[in-house]
């Protein structure tokens, strides 16, 4: 397996967050533009979206078994459904849900209509269940987009947040009274107080200025158990732990110059599946791109949250 140990660690940065970072291929996944990567122990699968291909992938990591879905349009985020039994996606039009048993598609709802030269981008659902995410617009990512909430009831998609250009690592934080998200145009990442069970964002304000520190933008991020950020940067080759306090405490080289999304995974969820893109990257350059790449950050995260799919609500 190739491998990248490469890794700064700031003044103050605690040693266990910047320890054995060694950085192995994980699954040689291929993928143009991978995101939304979901660990799930009950089933041992892996899922994950490939934007570009427009396809959405399970992984049966015992057996090495893939199984590819071709949707035929753009996933930028997903979640499982709390019953096992399929994601809900967050997709050009709006939301979504795709069936395992069927495979099948079923809209649920279009908040800003169809066809309208918009995307979803990234998302993630909430400790009620419910599924965020910013929309992106395909032809000028400059063009400040929002953030939709999609209700329990599969058809409720209301508007959270505006003048958001480019949604990406949208998280909440573990006491579950911040929200982080951050704009991959403005390369910058914002934080808002957050209610948890009306799932109200307030009092928006900027958590860190990344264009003065690393080159890229922040792509998609986690969070772990001590609510620690960690954010891939897309064409920075990095991925970077940030505190609660908006310090750089640990930045890791990664064999690939677009990394997209870090998740959690292992018996003990201290292990770190990363995804990452191929489309425009120079392969021989950088050969793993497109590739699930692995890391143990010494940290521990959480499985990510479920939706709660309840249409009788």
């Amino acid at each position: 397996m190739a491998s990248s140990t490469a890794t700064k660690c700031e003044d103050g940065a605690s040693a266990a967050k910047c320890c054995d970072l060694k950085v192995t291929t994980f699954y040689k996944a291929g993928a143009l533009v991978g995101k939304g990567g979901i660990w799930d122990p009950p089933t041992k699968n892996y899922y994950y979206t490939d934007i570009q291909a427009k396809t959405i992938h399970k992984y049966h990591i015992p057996t090495g078994k893939r199984t590819d879905y071709n949707v035929g349009f753009q996933v930028g985020a997903m979640a499982l459904t709390e019953d096992g039994e399929g994601l809900v996606l967050a997709y050009e039009d709006g939301f979504g849900m795709w069936s395992f048993k069927n495979e099948k598609f079923t809209v649920l709802a279009n908040p800003y209509g169809v066809n309208s030269g918009w995307r979803m981008n990234d998302g993630a659902c909430d400790s009620k269940g419910r599924f965020w995410a910013g929309r992106l617009f395909k032809t000028d990512e400059s063009k400040p987009g929002e953030i939709y909430r999609l209700e329990t009831d599969g058809k409720t998609a209301t508007k959270v947040i505006d003048n958001i250009c480019c949604t990406n690592g949208l998280l909440f934080s573990p006491n579950k009274k911040l929200l982080y998200c951050g704009d991959s145009t403005l390369k910058k990442i914002f934080v808002w107080d957050y209610d948890e069970e009306s799932g109200t964002p307030s009092n928006r304000r900027l958590f860190l200025d990344t264009a003065p520190l690393f080159e890229g933008v922040p792509d998609g991020a986690t969070i772990d158990d001590d609510g620690y950020l960690w954010v891939c940067f897309y064409d920075g080759q990095k991925l970077v732990s940030i505190s609660p306090e908006a310090k750089v405490v640990c930045s890791i080289d990664m064999p690939v110059k677009r990394p997209t999304q870090p998740s959690w995974f292992g018996d003990n969820l201290d292990e770190l599946l990363v995804t990452s893109a191929s489309a425009g990257v120079d392969m021989n350059q950088f050969p793993l791109s497109g590739h699930v790449l692995h890391l143990s950050p010494g940290a521990r995260g959480q499985l990510k949250a479920k939706y709660k799919y309840n249409p009788a609500h």
